[in-house]
């Protein structure tokens, strides 16, 4: 799951707080507003721990749940 984490979209100037998920959207918060991201066809950069983890969309486009990262 994704809530929590810093996260980029890539080939963007898009970075936010993942602040909610759902099988098709991240929705993010990015300069204190809201701003909902489809997951197919975008790809993303998740930071933690100071590790950068690189992700498809299409690979997340499930339920938080059915996926782990």
């Amino acid at each position: 799951m994704l809530i929590g984490r810093d996260v980029s979209i890539k080939d963007t100037n898009v970075r936010g707080l993942v602040i909610d998920e759902t099988k098709n959207t991240l929705v993010l918060r990015i300069n204190g507003e809201q701003k909902r991201i489809i997951k197919d066809k975008n790809r993303f950069v998740a930071y933690a721990n100071g590790k950068e983890i690189k992700i498809r969309g299409e690979e997340i486009n499930l339920r938080p749940w059915e996926y782990a990262i």
